[in-house]
């Protein structure tokens, strides 16, 4: 017979694998990059977490006034926020693209935008998406003053190690109830 402390251990461990397994970017390290000309203007990685955004570039345009850019990465969505101020608007000349590489062994199923806030021209052609790579084309884009917000889904395939261990948490778990009854 299973003592009553070690079986709410089993079950405990398996709770936290398939957590684990479930979690596959919030808790991992991804890198995010702001490509202009083919060039990383800002490159870094991040540990991705479910309070705060990942990535945040500010710069002061040619026009003047102030630009921000964060990109907030969450399990399963992309959200990029701007904060302009001190000019209307804002449209982004040259190729700029943000770069979201996601943690090894997550490849993406599907990509889809969900949401534009205060941002003209931009559409589902300015996303692209291949492996573990996402990319988000800013040119040609305008970018209200006072900020706006582009909102993206996305699904994934979950890497085989985190399957194995929703796999072995559930056998274990059958295993342990078979042998209490």
């Amino acid at each position: 017979m299973t003592s009553r402390p070690r079986a709410l251990l089993v079950v405990a461990t398996s709770l936290v694998a398939a957590a684990s397994a479930q979690a596959a970017i919030v808790g991992s390290v991804s890198n995010f990059a702001w490509i202009r000309n083919g060039v990383a203007l800002d490159e870094r990685n991040a540990l991705c977490s479910a309070l705060l955004p990942e990535f945040y570039r500010a710069f002061t345009p040619e026009a003047g006034g102030y630009a921000a850019f964060s990109v907030d990465l969450g399990e399963n969505s992309l959200s990029i926020m701007s904060d302009i101020s001190g000019i209307p608007q804002i449209s982004l000349g040259g190729t700029q693209t943000i770069r979201v590489i996601l943690p090894t062994d997550v490849l993406i199923d599907s990509f889809t935008l969900v949401g534009v806030t205060s941002v003209s021209g931009f559409n589902q052609e300015d996303l692209q998406f291949e492996g573990r790579t996402l990319l988000v084309r800013m040119n040609g884009n305008t970018f209200a003053n006072g900020g706006g917000r582009i909102d993206m889904t996305f699904s994934y395939v979950p890497a085989p190690g985190a399957m194995a261990l929703l796999v072995i948490a559930r056998c274990v778990g059958q295993r342990r109830r078979a042998t209490a009854a």
